[in-house]
């Protein structure tokens, strides 16, 4: 069985605290929550990844190893989806616009500079014309 994202964001979120109570008050969650998720990675890797005593916490050999490659891995997630919602969320594509001459070189010829710095990934075609076009 593989670990989930949300068990290893768990798993870092404790070492990054040293501390499962710190963990699941940044993390919104029970503590037990927090220490049953921990323990359930341990499981599926079958290896302690976590000294637990009364007072404090430390990362085993193999938990200092798979820490700083689960931690990397998250950084990555987190760029990779933060680079997928600013394409989303960035206008793209051709934008026509046709227009009476007055319109364009009144109203439109001074906005053009300001909007194509703004969406560089936009295509602007200006057409002018004088004769009524139906866009139906």
């Amino acid at each position: 069985m593989k670990a989930t994202s949300e068990e290893l964001a768990i798993f870092v979120a404790v070492v990054e605290s040293r501390s499962f109570s710190r963990a699941a008050e940044r993390l919104g969650q029970a503590n037990s929550a927090i220490s049953r998720s921990v323990k359930k990675l341990e499981m599926k890797l079958g290896v302690n990844l976590i000294n637990r005593t009364t007072r404090q916490l430390s990362l085993t050999e193999e938990g200092e190893r798979y820490f700083r490659r689960v931690q990397i891995i998250l950084q990555e997630m987190a760029a990779a989806e933060t680079e997928i919602m600013e394409t989303r969320n960035t206008p793209r594509g051709l934008l026509r616009i046709d227009a009476a001459t007055p319109v364009i070189l009144h109203f439109l010829m001074p906005l053009i500079k300001p909007f194509r710095e703004r969406y560089p990934e936009v295509t602007l075609s200006l057409a002018s014309s004088e004769t009524f076009i139906n866009l139906i």
